[in-house]
């Protein structure tokens, strides 16, 4: 049986091919009739029809697709499904008790009829040719236990999602077809496209291919459009076809998404290190969790250093910790995932810890990845001891555990986490395992806050007469967020003085801004934050 539905179709169908083998394709489609015991009946015609098939000497494989959809777990199931799961485990058996010379492998003859004599049969069981079953699905724990039993789909294989040598050889073969630049280079397409399954890269050629259809190549028609071609088409010729280009590729991949990341990924305009002011030691030490294992991985298989599987950010509300990670996420180009707790909690008993553990399987398919989880301590609170924990919490907690223990297994996946109460969260969060990289992002000091200002007023028209230095020296204590504000309330000072004619912001114009808005962090909250290392 295959499971992770990747790439299963094309691989029986090429064993097929390769080993001149007749395919029957079983689908619950097919197979599932109206009446009462019709969809019994079309199984057992499937299965009569292989095994006629291999009664000539032919090898037979039984593809069944889908099989969790034809086969569910009985204690779910309804009536007619049961009699369905009944009818295909009684012809399996029957399959795999045909061919005892190779090992009870699934293998048959023609069946035996009656009134036929033993010679005869005897004779075609020894020339019939071998009848191979193969079951796909995408939800192995849905099939029911009775078909994963030996004698039965007794082999297991699980077909993940194609690392990048494997994305590599895919790519050059669905980029054959087509007329590639000089600029296309498929081995870093390959290291940018992870989590993309074969179907993905598929869909991600034919974009780029209609990409370069769809811009015509220099020196051609240029901004001529459709109707003006179609008023006059023998003045205005249609471009020829160019060249598939690096250019066409980019911007194909950000159309063409990995079909496993759907409904996970987070979309984010994308930001720089530069964009954020300041908190250089941070940024550094984040570069060095998330970029080096990705860019210098050579170098640690070579050292045998193994990638933090954690990283835990703390510090005061504004500190840019959300913005750091989605610049980490835009520099080293791993697919974003966040969850929150809104999204855990729920009324239904089970379900947020379902959604926890599929939300680690679908990082772990789209590696490398980041899974963020924003204002962690609402999450995962601590567990005190001789205090009744809130049972939700407990599980919740139980599960995030259990799910970050299982990434010592897993490569390209980095759990990062953001709280502001770092003193809320549960000690076991934090030990070597986890949360392996725990950083302090404090307000910015006057250098950042100088960059912080150059940030936040790129695209405010200022006076010459603005210091933004000076601003920077009288904001002790404020924080990114707080120093935007102060930007945005100066703008706004300069267009109520004078809506009508008002064409930048002065000087004396921030000095009313920092008058009306004040840090909210005091001494004694900086020096909490500073002792707390969690």
């Amino acid at each position: 049986m295959l499971s992770n539905r990747q790439h299963w179709s094309a691989a029986v169908h090429a064993l097929a091919r390769e080993c001149g083998a007749a395919l029957h394709l079983v689908t619950a489609a097919c197979v599932i009739g109206a009446f009462t015991g019709e969809s019994e009946r079309r199984l057992r015609e499937a299965f009569a029809a292989a095994l006629k098939d291999a009664a000539g000497g032919r090898p037979v494989i039984i593809f069944l697709d889908e099989v969790d959809a034809l086969c569910p777990h009985r204690t779910a199931a309804q009536q007619h499904e049961a009699r369905i799961v009944g009818q295909l485990l009684t012809l399996l058996d029957g399959v795999s008790a045909l061919n005892p010379r190779q090992g009870q492998v699934p293998g048959a003859a023609a069946p035996q009829q009656a009134g036929q004599p033993q010679d005869q049969q005897r004779h075609q069981q020894q020339h019939a040719g071998h009848v191979l079953v193969v079951g796909a699905t995408s939800r192995p724990n849905a099939v029911d236990p009775a078909l994963r039993r030996p004698g039965r789909l007794e082999r297991e294989i699980l077909v993940q999602a194609p690392d990048a040598a494997a994305r590599a050889a895919i790519l050059r073969l669905l980029a054959a077809r087509l007329p590639l630049d000089a600029s296309v280079d498929l081995q870093r397409l390959a290291q940018e496209s992870h989590g993309y399954t074969g179907a993905d890269l598929q869909a991600l050629c034919v974009e780029a291919a209609m990409h370069a259809i769809g811009a015509p190549a220099a020196g051609s028609i240029g901004n001529a459009t459709a109707a003006a071609a179609a008023a006059a088409p023998e003045a205005e010729p249609l471009p020829a076809l160019r060249s598939v280009t690096a250019a066409d590729f980019a911007a194909a991949l950000k159309q063409v998404g990995p079909s496993m990341a759907r409904g996970a990924a987070v979309e984010f305009d994308p930001i720089s290190w530069d964009d954020i002011g300041g908190l250089e030691g941070v940024k550094c030490k984040l570069k060095q969790a998330v970029e080096w294992p990705l860019r210098h991985a050579d170098a640690f298989q070579r050292l045998r250093l193994k990638p933090p599987c954690g990283v835990l950010l703390h510090g005061p509300p504004g500190c840019s910790k959300t913005t750091l990670v989605r610049a980490a996420a835009t520099a080293s180009g791993a697919t974003f995932i966040s969850l929150s707790g809104a999204q855990l909690y729920s009324m239904y008993v089970g379900e947020g810890e379902a959604l926890l553990r599929e939300t680690f399987r679908r990082a772990r398919l789209t590696s490398p990845s980041i899974l963020f989880f924003d204002e962690l301590d609402s999450l995962v609170g601590k567990r005190v001891e001789g205090e009744q924990t809130g049972e939700s919490t407990a599980r919740i907690l139980s599960s995030f555990l259990t799910e970050m223990d299982g990434l010592e297994l897993a490569q390209g996946v980095l759990v990062m986490g953001a709280t502001n109460r770092p003193h809320a969260l549960d000690a076991a969060l934090v030990r070597p395992g986890r949360f392996d990289v725990v950083l302090y992002v404090p307000p910015p000091d006057k250098e950042g806050r100088l960059q912080a200002l150059q940030i936040h007023t790129r695209s405010i028209p200022l006076a010459p007469e603005v210091d933004l230095r000076a601003i920077a020296a009288a904001t002790e204590r404020y924080t990114g967020a707080e120093l935007a504000a102060v930007c945005r309330e100066a703008a706004m000072t300069a267009l109520r003085e004078d809506a009508a004619s008002a064409a930048e912001v002065r000087q004396a114009h921030f000095e009313a801004a920092l008058a009306g808005i004040k840090p909210q962090l005091a001494p004694a909250d900086l020096a909490c934050h500073a002792a707390c290392w969690v």
